[in-house]
């Protein structure tokens, strides 16, 4: 997933020495018990620690895939440990050689880790009996594009567990009180900006302190006015590609939100928590997110708020990609350490997770989509729920996955978040914007210590 988001702009770089692959951590061990329907052993005696980052999704959508755990391996000490700082807190512990059994990675390169084979492969798993519906395997079970997501060099090293898309959200009543459309290409958001503001209440709010919220709309809309092409020449670091004259358009339109005083004030330093509460209270019409924010919301959000996502605008009526045209997918990014004290029991444990019965769960708890055919059965969703279902159905075709250098390449991330916050606080202008950018990504495709990966 997609997702879309935070998830990648929190990945920080781990260091660490090549481990061995899964077969050499599938040693014989005494007093194994055979995970029913799996084809391996676990070590039921054995304690398993999962990692959950604590933060959009929370914590209570564990507590049944962990139980079940329990339930299957009662001699087994199975804890559950959470955290937001996952560099801090895991890089030490990798670096020990004794990292938790199953990360919910947010915050750790996956390029890295894969590349280092840190990770277990984890495509052993996709041929293993579903944890709950017999006669499957795995990968009967999982949505299309599941089983393709999280490779690196064609080993699945990461599985996706939600399946998101990333847009602009608003208040539906809000929209609908003041005669308001939404518009599909930008010089009509600015016009539409420009009514709202009459109202004194502010066009739009962004996670100024987490850049990147904003860098994926504002890269969607150059893709759209470019098409396809961009984004294959900007994750394969082509030369002169942050130069295409559509990526400095979309710059000069964003940064129009700030020079016409279209956001609400102080947005550039706000964090995740506080643009959102801002926006859920009204004071500002649009928002940039992934299918978390209702959840991460909570009681914030006022009951009539009816939450609804819509697609990026695009540049104008010239664009060569559809309005409907969206990032989406798989997303998220569960992984199983190769140095874990455990790892055949992460294994498992992430068997049960990807069951249909957790996936449900998990939208019940979360409101946010799975990777699991069939997990919104029996499950009422909300208007954001539906209003995201119906963005993925009008996308059809047109909907791919984040821009793949956001998580090939940690420190170009982290260059891409700095000039975009620059561009935003109107220290730069559009066009030394794209300068700075591709001097980032020249500086990345010359690095020879920097592994490339090719869309």
């Amino acid at each position: 997933m997609i997702e879309v988001d935070r998830r990648t702009l929190l990945r920080a770089a781990l260091a660490g020495s090549a481990v061995a692959t899964l077969a050499a951590c599938a040693k014989p061990v005494q007093d194994k018990t055979a995970a029913a329907g799996t084809g391996t052993s676990v070590d039921g005696s054995k304690p398993l620690e999962f990692f959950n980052f604590d933060g959009g999704y929370g914590k209570e959508w564990t507590t049944m895939p962990l139980d079940l755990y329990r339930k299957e391996f009662p001699k087994a000490d199975v804890k559950l440990t959470s955290g937001q700082q996952l560099q801090q807190q895991l890089q030490p512990r990798f670096i020990q050689g004794n990292p938790p059994d199953l990360i919910e990675n947010v915050g750790l390169d996956g390029a890295t880790l894969a590349a280092q084979k840190q990770v277990m492969d984890l495509g052993p798993l996709l041929d293993l009996d579903a944890y709950d519906e017999p006669g499957k395997k795995v990968r009967d079970t999982l949505l299309p594009g599941v089983v393709e997501a999280g490779r690196y060099d064609g080993v699945k090293y990461e599985m996706p567990y939600v399946f998101g898309v990333g847009g602009i959200w608003y208040s539906k009543p809000l929209l609908d009180k003041h005669g308001w459309t939404y518009p599909k290409h930008w010089d009509e958001m600015l016009a539409l900006c420009a009514e709202i503001k009459k109202t004194g209440i502010a066009p739009w709010t962004y996670q100024g302190k987490f850049p990147g919220y904003l860098t994926n709309p504002m890269l969607m809309t150059a893709y759209k006015a470019a098409g396809p092409d961009l984004k294959k020449k900007v994750d394969n670091l082509e030369p002169n590609a942050w130069r295409d004259p559509a990526l400095i358009a979309a710059a000069e339109g964003y940064q129009e939100l700030a020079a016409k005083g279209y956001l609400l004030e102080g947005s550039q330093a706000l964090s995740h928590t506080q643009s959102q509460t801002y926006w859920a209270q009204g004071k500002a019409v649009f928002i940039p997110c992934g299918g978390w924010l209702e959840n991460e919301l909570g009681a914030i959000a006022p009951k009539d708020l009816g939450m609804t996502m819509v697609p990026v605008p695009g540049l104008s009526e010239a664009d060569k990609a559809p309005f409907e045209t969206v990032t989406g997918g798989p997303g998220g990014a569960l992984i199983v350490p190769a140095k874990a004290k455990n790892p055949q029991g992460g294994m498992e444990l992430l068997r049960i997770i990807l069951s249909k019965q957790c996936m449900q769960n998990f939208t019940k708890v979360t409101k946010s989509l799975t990777v699991v055919k069939g997990a919104t059965d029996g499950v009422e969703l909300s208007s954001a729920n539906k209003s995201m279902q119906a963005v993925i159905e009008a996308a059809g075709t047109n909907m791919f996955a984040d821009w793949q250098f956001r998580l090939w390449y940690k420190k170009l991330l982290d260059n891409s978040d700095k000039a975009m916050a620059a561009l935003m606080n109107r220290e730069v202008t559009p066009d030394e914007w794209s300068k700075q950018m591709q001097r980032y990504a020249d500086d990345t495709a010359k690095d020879p210590s920097i592994k490339k990966f090719h869309a």
